[in-house]
């Protein structure tokens, strides 16, 4: 293949996951991001995919409007399962938990107050976990042998979004909410 033609092929690729066409969203995600606004929950994108994931790809899809912090590798200089980026995520995070509150007095969103969700183990769960954040895996696939690997090492693992829900009533976290900075 020649530089030219190289040149075309990468623009196709690239235009392609840009494009709708690439992306579908879960049935169970809307209904959860829904469900953690209504308890002042701030749910946010930590990605070491490119910014292009937040400026259009999540807007496309609908979802941007239910996250309050976006978190990409490419602005923190550090790629997930680094510590950085996911300290970079409670800085993001902050901000919406006490939104109009001028008080200088607001605690600071700690580790152990975040919930991190992913489905890679190494970059989700032991980077999550390395840095002080509760963290699950979604096995959105079925697939058994790594769903069961995860879980040897240590993973909560579950099929949706709907399975973390009832997870967290059972486990009854303090996650980090807006409730906390009322007046």
């Amino acid at each position: 293949m020649d530089e030219p033609e190289e040149e075309r092929v990468f623009q196709r690729v690239y235009s392609t996951f840009g494009s709708h066409a690439a992306y579908g969203v879960f049935d169970d995600a809307k209904p959860f991001l829904k469900w953690c606004m209504r308890h002042g929950i701030a749910c946010g994108v930590l990605s070491n995919a490119d910014e292009r994931y937040g400026d259009s790809i999540l807007p496309m899809l609908g979802l941007s409007d239910h996250m309050q912090f976006f978190t990409f590798s490419k602005n923190v200089g550090v790629e997930k399962p680094g510590k950085e980026i996911f300290d970079a995520a409670i800085q993001d995070a902050q901000p919406w938990l006490c939104l109009g509150n001028k008080r200088s007095d607001i605690k600071q969103l700690m580790p152990e107050e975040v919930l991190h969700i992913g489905n890679d183990y190494q970059k989700d769960y032991v980077g999550a976990t390395s840095a002080g954040f509760h963290a699950v895996l979604l096995d959105r696939y079925d697939e058994k042998e790594v769903a069961k690997s995860w879980r040897e090492g240590g993973a909560p693992v579950f099929k949706d979004l709907i399975d973390v829900v009832e997870w967290l009533g059972r486990e009854q976290y303090e996650l980090g909410s807006r409730d906390e900075c009322k007046i």
